[in-house]
């Protein structure tokens, strides 16, 4: 889908008809094998700018959406209208002023495995960016060479399976991620996820899952909005994330929450400087912490599983409301 860019400085390719679109990817899909994909650094030939892109392959159904107006899927072992068995290829093309909606399908015979790999492979082309991308399977390395990188900026993950089956799609992005969400079953390898070049450079980092986070592996994280849960992070973890975003002066609007078992919570907030305190019910413990920075609050809301932390404008104009949990979004 990425094979057209209509207009000289326009870089889309929205305007496409669904047919059109089809004859390019028939032409490309029977030409563009002359070159390997290990070999070919720069498939296009001209930068191209998507701002969302999503896909999901398998062996019988391949479904890729660019920037929510492009939609195509393609489905293995269809019967088309000459009663063949072939591949079902249905594009979705949403409406653009001044063109309405359209859609289209066509019956061809396309191996779906390789399908998927030349998808990935333009989407990992040099001259691509991509603003977001959400990736709603698990990573199989006979879609993706070893030597191609996704540039894009957001990556939202969602796989049912473990850790690992993440991991790969992760060792294909560039240091270009500045923001990464992972839902997923199993235990998230803390040290693992470090030794990604863009690990400790996020600026956002939400795991939905468990983690192998320790007090050590913790301060490695850079992030300023921060989800984790863990059953190695202690209080005086907590308590030196605290201090680290306290001396790097971590700006307004930066928070973190992060699910874990307080023994103390005196030792969650041990030589800050606390200037309010509020006991709650059920073991909540509310505190208000001046910072080194002398514009700025610090909020630290503790509870017998969790830690909240939410730095506010020292004017209360970004103060969020007592006992919030921040959402991070």
């Amino acid at each position: 889908m990425l094979w057209k860019v209509s207009g000289p400085e326009k870089r889309d390719f929205w305007g496409l008809k669904a047919l059109k679109m089809f004859k390019t990817l028939k032409n490309r899909h029977f030409s563009i094998f002359r070159t390997p994909i290990a070999t070919a650094d720069c498939l296009m030939d001209r930068p191209c700018h998507l701002k969302h892109v999503c896909w999901k392959f398998s062996d019988s159904m391949n479904e890729i959406w660019v920037d929510g107006v492009l939609g195509v899927s393609f489905a293995a072992n269809q019967t088309s209208e000459t009663g063949e068995t072939t591949t079902k290829v249905h594009y979705t093309v949403g409406a653009q002023n001044p063109e309405p909606a359209e859609k289209k399908t066509v019956y061809y015979s396309i191996e779906l495995p390789e399908l998927a790999r030349w998808h990935l492979a333009w989407l990992t082309d040099s001259n691509v960016s991509i603003d977001s991308a959400t990736i709603d399977m698990e990573f199989d390395q006979k879609y993706l060479v070893e030597k191609r990188k996704f540039k894009c900026k957001q990556v939202n993950i969602t796989v049912t399976a473990n850790y690992p089956t993440a991991h790969g799609w992760l060792l294909h992005m560039d240091r270009t991620v500045e923001s990464l969400i992972y839902r997923g079953n199993g235990i998230m390898d803390a040290n693992k996820f470090l030794q990604l070049p863009f690990a400790s450079r996020l600026h956002k980092l939400m795991i939905l899952y468990e983690s192998t986070f320790d007090d050590r592996l913790l301060v490695q994280l850079n992030a300023q909005h921060l989800q984790l849960s863990s059953d190695f992070v202690t209080d005086v973890g907590i308590n030196k994330l605290l201090h680290r975003w306290n001396d790097l002066n971590y700006p307004i609007r930066s928070e973190f929450i992060i699910y874990v078992q307080i023994e103390n919570t005196a030792d969650v907030v041990k030589k800050l400087n606390v200037i309010g305190t509020k006991d709650r019910d059920s073991g909540v413990m509310e505190y208000l912490i001046a910072m080194t920075n002398p514009t700025t609050r610090m909020r630290v809301i503790t509870r017998p599983s969790s830690v909240v932390c939410t730095i506010f404008a020292i004017d209360n104009s970004q103060a969020p409301p007592p006992l919030a949990t921040p959402t991070i979004s």
